[in-house]
């Protein structure tokens, strides 16, 4: 790779998909927007809207089956697809444009978090009310709302509302803690953010793209490829969506498994790191009491 397309990767990127995928993509269209003279910030709004456009696109797609319209229903349903994909790359692409033009900074990390915070519990409810909208079935419906609490992961969440909150109240130390514990407490407690080196090979690199596929960014692949194969399928199984069904089942289900796992994970993450903070009764609530009212 050029010495611009290096100046564009992010330090330390951690993702697979990205990484082998959407950045290689990202950078022609990074280049193409600075000439352009879009900026970074616009590019954000730009991939949000993509992305909060397909969620009407799919509620069109089950709507557009149950009138018994197949090419409007299948329509609808490539371009949430084509939507996912393109806010996801355009998601990318801001922050290589925001590295390549130097105008990176808290305020475009904001507008792009705010996006994120926005379309991933709507993600895979989209999907259950098109499926709703296509069956009849309260089912999927029921299962589209259980999951808007759990695609994002209000544990995490709720733990950085915490750490934030210390930090404003000057309950945490930082000398207390070294550089690498600060990380793993403030950003990586999953420990999933592993430099993509580290996750090239063997059963590792298995793991780590079956754990993608069950959080951002790789269900927008999965999905848009499971999409795809019930399109080639269409002339057997028609307008039932059979191979989509039943990834946003199992996606929505193990999302749902993971949140008293991950609810305990962060517990014991500032137990963990207790020393470095005042009391921890004001972390019960925010990290135990009300992600339960969110859930």
């Amino acid at each position: 790779m050029n010495e611009g397309y290096r100046r564009t990767e992010k330090p330390g990127e951690f993702f697979l998909v990205t990484h082998y995928l959407s950045r290689r993509l990202a950078y022609p269209l990074a280049l193409l927007f600075r000439r352009l003279g879009l900026s970074a910030n616009a590019v954000t709004v730009l991939g949000g809207l993509c992305w909060l456009a397909s969620v009407p696109a799919a509620a069109a797609a089950g709507a557009l089956a149950r009138a018994g319209r197949p090419g409007g229903a299948w329509a609808a349903l490539l371009a949430a697809a084509a939507l996912w994909n393109a806010g996801y790359l355009l998601d990318v692409v801001d922050g290589s444009l925001a590295r390549l033009t130097g105008t990176g900074g808290p305020a475009g990390f904001f507008l792009d978090f705010s996006f994120h915070l926005l379309f991933s519990p709507m993600f895979l409810c989209s999907l259950g009310v098109c499926f709703t909208l296509a069956t009849g079935s309260p089912f999927f419906a029921a299962l589209a709302v259980l999951s808007i609490g759990a695609n994002w992961g209000v544990s995490f969440s709720a733990k950085e509302h915490v750490l934030c909150e210390a930090l404003a109240r000057r309950q945490y130390q930082p000398g207390r803690l070294t550089p690498q514990e600060e990380y793993e407490l403030f950003i990586d407690s999953p420990r999933l953010k592993a430099p993509v080196a580290a996750k090239r090979r063997g059963r590792e690199l298995w793991r780590r793209l079956v754990e993608e596929v069950f959080c951002f960014p790789g269900q927008f692949t999965l999905f848009s490829l499971v999409a795809l194969a019930d399109f080639l399928l269409r002339g057997r199984f028609g307008l039932q969506w059979p191979l989509l069904k039943t990834a946003f089942v199992v996606s929505a289900a193990v999302m749902l498994a993971r949140v008293p796992f991950r609810l305990r994970r962060e517990w014991r993450t500032l137990r963990r790191y207790e020393a470095a903070f005042g009391p921890l009764a004001y972390i019960v609530t925010y990290l135990v009491v009300d992600p339960l009212f969110i859930i």
